[in-house]
């Protein structure tokens, strides 16, 4: 009877941010990329493309691959027309942004964070937090949004330092609301109200926080709209580390794909952010560390951990 099995679909899989592709449509995907975009396409979720002469401009594949999630297949090359001209909008109003002078595009300079790629290139202009997210200066436009590198600073004749000292100041001028969630004592904090660039008030963490932080902060940054954080204040950081991740990948589960940034946890002090691994006690078992025959350890770097032996109470 073996000879009548189904035989599986050997394609590959398609990724995390598509994951509703079978291996089929997930083929003729990166075909149609391949055709109409990008030749040397690699199954990545960001591109780089720009107009002959113009600057290069991100594009997020979530957004074409959400189009077509729920269009038939004869209707995929006519979507994927549709968004090579939704495409060539941006990178034509990218062009006007690249063209501005300093002066008229300061007021519109914000940063913003995104999870790290495998293309990304050292650049004055970006920030490393910790080693999965990344932070940039964007130049706002009505439709579209140019990043920041620093081949446009030397157009502006502007170092990358003053361009980021005038970002931040603007961030600190967009809506911010800090929503107390928690306990009396050991508050969850959620940052809202700056719309797409909330999650880079990371960069400004210790305003944000307004109080002795000498343990640190936990931090979840789910998506570009949510920022959460709790302040370390004693051993219960070992259940409220969980309880905050879970907090954050119901938040990220809950996006659209273009705004999905970490479902991991990570630990801020003296300016530095890092990512942990705390066990889920209830669960028996710790997010993210995969080692299931170890469900009860930490991961985390030695800074971490001697923050953790300082809280430790002395033995009698």
């Amino acid at each position: 009877m073996a000879l009548f099995r189904k035989s599986r679909d050997s394609r590959p899989s398609a990724p995390s941010w598509c994951a509703w592709f079978g291996p089929g449509e997930w083929a003729v995907f990166q075909e149609l990329v391949r055709e109409r975009l990008v030749p040397d396409y690699a199954g990545q979720q960001a591109l780089s493309r720009s107009l002959p002469g113009g600057p290069a401009v991100e594009v997020d594949l979530a957004h074409l691959a959400e189009a077509l999630r729920d269009q038939p297949r004869e209707r995929w090359s006519t979507a994927m027309t549709e968004y090579e001209l939704w495409w060539q909008d941006r990178a034509r109003e990218a062009e006007a942004l690249a063209a501005l002078p300093f002066e008229r595009a300061r007021g519109a300079l914000l940063p913003a964070v995104r999870l790290v790629q495998e293309s990304d290139r050292p650049d004055e202009m970006t920030r490393a937090l910790g080693d999965r997210l990344l932070a940039e200066v964007q130049l706002i436009g009505e439709r579209s949004v140019l990043t920041v590198g620093t081949e446009q600073t030397r157009h502006w004749d502007v170092s990358p330092a003053d361009v980021w000292s005038l970002a931040l100041a603007n961030l600190r001028r967009q809506p911010c609301e800090v929503h107390d969630m928690g306990p009396e004592g050991s508050p969850v904090l959620v940052v809202l109200g700056s719309g797409e660039h909330t999650a880079a008030h990371l960069l400004r963490l210790d305003e944000l926080v307004a109080r002795p932080a000498p343990y640190g902060v936990l931090v979840v940054a789910p998506r570009t709209d949510t920022l959460a954080f709790w302040v370390v204040t004693g051993m219960n950081v070992v259940t409220a580390g969980p309880a905050l991740q879970k907090f954050g990948a119901g938040l990220r589960d809950h996006a659209e794909p273009e705004q999905r940034l970490s479902d991991e946890l990570y630990w801020w002090s003296d300016g530095l952010l890092e990512h942990i691994v705390l066990p889920d006690l209830e669960a028996g078992t710790a997010r993210g560390l995969g080692t299931p025959g170890r469900p009860h350890t930490i991961q985390a770097t030695p800074r971490f951990l001697d923050m953790l032996h300082r809280l430790t109470p002395p033995q009698q």
